[in-house]
């Protein structure tokens, strides 16, 4: 469809029902997916405990263990957490941000 002469939006069909949406979105309100709740990082696993062992792993600035390059600001788990790891400090491990958030729940 074309805009008319007094300028007004363009729009299209909503793919489920057909509904005349606002160009550029392709679903309306109704079928729109409803935004998921996002877990705080406690309630996914990052409590006291792991925030005081990330602190003792990255004291003095280490470099990444997984490719010795850049220096370590965050605290890697060994064994992830959704896969049945701890905040132990045994299960830490210093890393980069591009390595640690490469390796996602990998073992």
């Amino acid at each position: 469809m074309t805009p008319n002469q007094r300028g007004s939006p363009i729009y299209s069909s909503c793919t489920k029902c057909k509904t005349l949406i606002p160009l550029g979105e392709s679903r309306c309100t109704r079928h729109r997916p409803k935004r998921t709740h996002v877990l705080s990082s406690t309630q996914r696993g990052y409590d006291a405990e792991y925030l005081r062992n990330r602190a003792t792993i990255l004291e003095g600035s280490p470099l990444c263990v997984l490719c010795n390059r850049r220096i370590a600001t965050t605290a890697d788990h060994i064994i992830p957490l959704s896969r049945g790891g701890t905040n132990q400090i045994h299960n830490l491990r210093p890393a980069c941000p591009r390595c640690n958030s490469g390796r996602g729940n990998r073992l």
